[in-house]
């Protein structure tokens, strides 16, 4: 058994876990980059819920999957992820029936909730305790990080054989990554042998506790933000550029917050992002200067590292934060589906992105801070 001392961060294991998420991330990424080229492969098929696919496992299983991942233990909650994902995502690379590949996807998502369960649990038990929120910062980048990678990585792809290098691709690279993982990953963290209760007894358990709700409430708010801004608001302010920028605005925020954290209490990081968010969303649409919309997603990026950093600052113990971790990923999961329909309404008016933006960030300002202020209070 691999140990590691518990007075000091063992930022190589944290790197090796976060370089991990890039390819947890390419599991959504890549669709998304090679959507055109897969409509062209499936005429006439609802190629775009190959991407929602792997989120529907996020929103029907989140808060089960923090109780798995605390049963089984990290260690092989990661394990047991890297493997499975790497043969599903082997197996896309096989020409099949739009169905069959659909089947896939939907599949893909049980690896991708246990990594994005297991892998922050695991990065913030492995750092000492003045480096959680920094260590939580770096997690909160991954999937960012690893959509602008791909973006670089992967050149435009039309036919199948471009696809198929796509997806293989990327299932080599969890095939290599798998030895490392089972070399260098700690043992014997949870893996606490209790029976997982059910669905009903697992929300309300979860659901019930504000200091394992709090950080998941807060990040479903950031997510009905994110991609559908990113989505939307370029054509509206008539700047295609923030396409790109506003992406990495976020990212910036949320590593800074990691630091940030160090000093003023994450859920304050929080709800202070939200309000100052509101604010320079208000101003955007006064102005209708896309430099303010930059602003803006720093600070919701800000919010979203508020709330990683919220996870270990609340709960101590592994399995509290695995729990946590699973409300965050069923929350966000449905804030990222429900986020876009609703922007996409007032998506052609700069005022009504504007509006509805403020209207999500004031929600975030009352009902996560009401619910971090009972977590602490707790």
């Amino acid at each position: 058994m691999i140990t590691f001392p518990t007075d000091r961060t063992d930022w190589p294991l944290i790197l090796l876990l976060w370089t991990t998420g890039l390819l947890v991330a390419w599991q959504f990424a890549k669709v998304t980059l090679t959507l055109d080229s897969l409509q062209t492969l499936y005429p006439g098929s609802p190629v775009a819920y190959a991407v929602s696919g792997v989120a529907l496992i996020g929103i029907l299983g989140g808060a089960m999957a923090g109780f798995v991942v605390a049963r089984f233990g990290l260690r092989h909650s990661v394990l047991w992820a890297c493997g499975l994902s790497a043969v599903l995502a082997l197996a896309q690379g096989l020409e099949l029936p739009f169905r069959a590949y659909m089947i896939l996807r939907i599949a893909e998502g049980v690896g991708h909730l246990l990594f994005v369960v297991a892998l922050p649990t695991l990065m913030a038990s492995r750092a000492r305790a003045a480096d959680k929120s920094v260590v939580m910062g770096l997690w909160g980048t991954f999937f960012g990080v690893g959509y602008a990678l791909m973006a670089v990585i992967v050149p435009p792809v039309e036919a199948w054989g471009g696809l198929r290098a796509v997806f293989v691709g990327h299932g080599l690279l969890l095939v290599a990554v798998f030895p490392l993982l089972w070399w260098v990953l700690p043992r014997g963290i949870m893996g606490v042998r209790d029976s997982v209760p059910n669905p009903v007894e697992v929300h309300r358990r979860i659901y019930t506790n504000p200091r394992l709700a709090a950080a998941g409430l807060g990040h479903g708010t950031y997510t009905a933000l994110f991609i559908a801004l990113v989505a939307f608001l370029p054509a509206a302010m008539g700047a295609m550029w923030l396409f790109l920028v506003l992406p990495v605005a976020n990212l910036l925020g949320t590593f800074a917050a990691g630091f940030l954290s160090r000093r003023v209490a994450a859920p304050r990081i929080v709800v202070w992002g939200f309000g100052i968010s509101a604010l320079l969303f208000a101003t955007m649409a006064i102005s209708g200067l896309p430099a303010i919309a930059v602003l803006a997603f720093l600070a919701t990026g800000v919010v979203a590292g508020g709330n990683f950093a919220a996870v270990p600052m609340l709960n101590d113990a592994p399995r509290d934060q695995a729990l946590a971790n699973g409300a965050m990923a069923q929350l966000g999961n449905i804030g990222t589906f429900s986020g876009t329909p609703l922007f996409a309404f007032v998506a052609g008016s700069l005022w009504g992105l504007a509006g509805l933006s403020i209207a999500i960030c004031m929600f975030g300002v009352i009902a996560a801070g009401f619910v971090y202020r009972t977590a602490g209070r707790g």
